[in-house]
């Protein structure tokens, strides 16, 4: 192992924070609608960290104030402190925020002023507030007359360790206008959009079609509520929709996998640039109808091969299959694994192990309201008569050894900043593979022991500075449950990672094991400044 490691990557996150300021805002021509208002917040914090209430000052710049109808206005959004605060700090943090406002007077209905994505830091502890941001929106085709427009909710996406994350501050009661823009004009021809009727399921691709959009223009596609309000363009992965020469919209949009995108009714909108069209839709992970399995034959002799499929289950999930007697006992040694598709189906290959099997049996990540059971008879070649002959067969097997191999020979805890950072590093020890051939029973063990740190002028950190979690696992078909060793700082001697004790109930043990070990390095506070390596070294007896 080398090195310190040289940032903390933390999966919770509180509200949003602060950010790099965004280039001066230059006011348009014409004067722009703006206004005030300190409604109450409640936001719902990501990663199961609770809530937060309290007042955000929110200030909404519109202009022009006199658009056509179906014209595109352009909001500058500055917000005050959000009432929740993180309880970590965090660096460099893309960020998304968006503002919904409900339309009144002239034109009903919600619409959102998502701004661009920036980097921010997140301090600890404080009230974190989002410098000033900017986007459009476009009023309704209908639209005629003045327009109050009110905030509705708050939505800021974060993303850490490939996630995004969100968090929602709906506005509790009714609040003021913060601004008014006139829709004057004759109004134009309305695009056209229609998505599925029936239900679609998420990570999969949906057609939409549309006519009198802007020929050649990029179309984009967004998931909103079903009000209308918070559109997020993020909750569909891909697209290929085009706008052809005479306007009309056709392509499908994928949308996102089921965690990002959750059963609901939703809007599904688009927007070329100039024009925005909505249409319903419907998002059900599970489609309508129960699960169903079938088996390629519902007969055959000991030894048979059958496939199992089966459709109408959540996506990405295991489907379990296993065997079972006339009296509906499970033979554990027929049981095979399969993940479901995104489309909610299976397939997969069944092995009859003996002439036991009465049924075949489903179910969805052990849920016993998702067990799908169909008979299967086992049957006898041949017409009968004819005699029976023996033959003896025989073979000899050898013992193997005790064996290990790793995935690797360094761990790099990173780098650290003395009087910056914690002190306080992650790595993960690389896995190793036990290997038992020998077909005993006498069980094994595997320790570690660790060095000091030393760099190249001498100076140490002790070897107590680093601790592990223990891991280890079987691999399937081997004998035996090894258990892992117990947290524990490492040194000189020997610490226990993993062991297989011998097995009374069982006539040998055997077959292939995996462990590894989470490390934590706690660096002291007054370190000498270097380079550092330690050695561990692993023994299997």
């Amino acid at each position: 192992m080398t090195g310190l490691l040289a940032a903390c990557f933390v999966l919770s996150l509180g509200c949003v924070g602060a950010a790099a300021p965004l280039p001066p805002y230059h006011a348009k021509a014409a004067a722009a609608a703006a206004g005030t208002v300190t409604p109450t917040v409640h936001c719902t914090l990501p990663a199961g960290q609770g809530e937060a209430t309290g007042p955000q000052e929110m200030n909404v710049e519109l202009s022009p104030p006199v658009v056509a109808p179906g014209g595109k206005v352009h909001a500058r959004v500055t917000l005050g402190a959000s009432p929740a605060t993180s309880a970590i700090a965090l660096d460099d943090v893309p960020t998304i925020p968006s503002l919904d406002l409900a339309m009144s007077g002239g034109a009903t209905g919600t619409v959102t002023v998502r701004g661009a994505e920036f980097t921010m830091d997140v301090p600890a502890g404080q009230p974190i507030e989002i410098p000033a941001y900017e986007g459009d929106f476009l009023v309704p085709v209908d639209a005629s007359g003045e327009i109050s427009l009110a905030p509705v909710r708050t939505l800021t996406q974060t993303k850490v360790l490939g996630s995004v994350f969100e968090t929602p501050c709906d506005v509790v009661g009714d609040v003021g206008s913060v601004g008014t823009v006139t829709a004057e004009g004759t109004t134009s021809e309305p695009a056209t959009l229609t998505a599925p009727a029936d239900p679609v399921r998420p990570n999969t691709s949906v057609k939409l079609r549309g006519s009198r959009w802007t020929p050649g223009a990029t179309p984009v596609p967004s998931l909103c509520a079903a009000g209308g309000g918070g559109c997020d363009p993020l909750k569909f992965t891909s697209n290929t929709l085009r706008i052809d020469s005479y306007g009309t919209l056709t392509g499908t949009a994928t949308l996102g996998e089921a965690g990002a995108v959750p059963d609901g009714g939703y809007q599904v909108k688009v927007n070329d640039g100039t024009k925005e069209a909505t249409a319903p839709l419907t998002v059900k992970a599970v489609a309508a109808g129960n699960r169903e399995i079938s088996l390629s034959s519902d007969s055959g002799p000991v030894g048979s091969v059958i496939t199992v499929s089966g459709r109408n289950y959540n996506p990405d999930r295991w489907i379990n299959i296993i065997g079972l007697d006339a009296a509906g006992t499970g033979l554990d040694d027929s049981a095979v694994y399969v993940k479901s598709g995104a489309d909610g189906t299976f397939a997969v290959e069944f092995t009859v192990i003996s002439d036991a099997v009465a049924a075949v049996q489903a179910d969805e990540g052990n849920d016993p309201a998702t067990v799908r059971t169909l008979p299967f008879t086992v049957t006898t070649e041949g017409g009968g008569g004819g005699g029976t002959a023996e033959q003896r067969l025989t073979t000899e097997v050898r013992a193997g050894t005790l064996s290990m191999t790793q995935a690797g020979d360094t761990v790099d805890f990173g780098t650290t900043v003395l009087g910056t950072d914690t002190g306080t590093q992650q790595a993960r020890l690389n896995r190793v593979e036990v290997e038992d051939a020998r077909g005993v029973n006498s069980g094994w063990s595997l320790t570690a022991t660790l060095t000091g740190f030393r760099s190249a002028d001498g100076n140490t950190i002790p070897a107590d500075a680093v601790r592990w979690t223990p891991a280890c696992t079987a691999r399937a078909g081997s004998v035996g449950a090894p258990v892992a060793g117990s947290p524990a700082a490492l040194g000189s001697e020997a610490a226990s990672l993993c062991r297989m004790s011998p097995d009374g109930s069982r006539p040998f043990t055997g077959g292939r094991f995996d462990a590894d070990a989470g490390l934590t390095l706690t660096v002291p506070e007054f370190t000498r400044p270097g380079d550092y390596s330690a050695t561990l070294t692993l023994t299997l007896l």
